[in-house]
């Protein structure tokens, strides 16, 4: 696998102000095709408002986001966002409980489709080779996680496990067709044993042509997956480079062990 030298993502001088509160302070980060690239830091340290900023939830209060040949999408409306190959999952999962496994998956196919989701889902007129082509398209995307979800495909969302709630999200997130994938905690309530499948799926899904940004408190999938690691705190980024690099830097131990603890290491 080779990285495009200009990056897919490119963020300056990012910020985030809810009025007197810098939730981000002049980020800068580059993301390059293929890379599977893991984000850490403290609760409180600006991670998910950073997920929320490049997804549109929030505006940007300075700085510029530039994404592949969209180039500045810096402020634009999550839908747009979404249009322009960027998709995301969540820290509270946000599944439509009461549609079945499949239908969720399609429903993250609306805005590629032009009938337009209800018309699909009903199978009206017009709409017939549209749902027959989001189906079978869906079924793909739940055998990214081998068993675990294809033979569920007509169960409600709201009766699957823990995990495989989570494969759900993440399943209906590629139905958007994203070129960047943002995972926030995916791994969060999963035992060792369902990390070690999801730390696999990831792998997977990078293979499949995609590029992954990753928040996750599990350092053990985090060194297993990524590639580079980026460190937050306090809305600032501290410093990026290897798992090892990273977790070894003073500004690292301090924000997670305090003062003394850095100047021990």
């Amino acid at each position: 696998m080779t990285m495009s030298d200009r990056p897919l993502l490119e963020v300056r001088g990012l910020s985030k102000d809810f009025g007197g509160l810098h939730a981000l302070q002049g980020i800068d980060i580059d993301v390059h095709a293929g890379e599977i690239v893991g984000i850490i830091g403290p609760n409180g340290s600006g991670k998910t408002t950073f997920f929320n900023v490049l997804s549109g939830i929030f505006p940007a209060s300075a700085g510029t986001i530039r994404f592949a040949e969209h180039q500045n999408i810096t402020r634009l409306p999550p839908h747009r966002v979404t249009r322009c190959g960027i998709a995301r999952t969540f820290q509270n999962q946000r599944l439509f409980n009461q549609m079945t496994v499949l239908e969720n998956v399609c429903a993250g196919m609306v805005s590629r489709t032009r009938a337009g989701l209800l018309p699909i889902m009903l199978a009206l007129p017009g709409a017939r080779a549209e749902k027959a082509a989001a189906e079978q398209r869906a079924m793909e995307l739940l055998g990214v996680f081998g068993t675990r979800l294809v033979p569920r495909r007509d169960r409600r969302a709201a009766s699957l496990s823990y995990a495989n709630r989570r494969r759900l999200e993440i399943a209906r997130a590629l139905a958007t067709g994203p070129r960047l994938l943002l995972l926030d905690e995916p791994a969060a309530g999963m035992n060792p044993s369902e990390t070690r499948e999801l730390m696999s799926d990831i792998v997977r899904i990078r293979d499949r042509g995609l590029t992954i940004v990753l928040i996750e408190h599990d350092m053990h999938l985090v060194k297993g997956v990524c590639s580079r690691v980026i460190a937050f705190d306090h809305g600032e980024k501290l410093t990026e480079g290897t798992f090892g690099e990273v977790r070894n830097h003073p500004a690292v131990i301090e924000a997670y062990l305090g003062h003394r603890a850095a100047v021990a290491a």
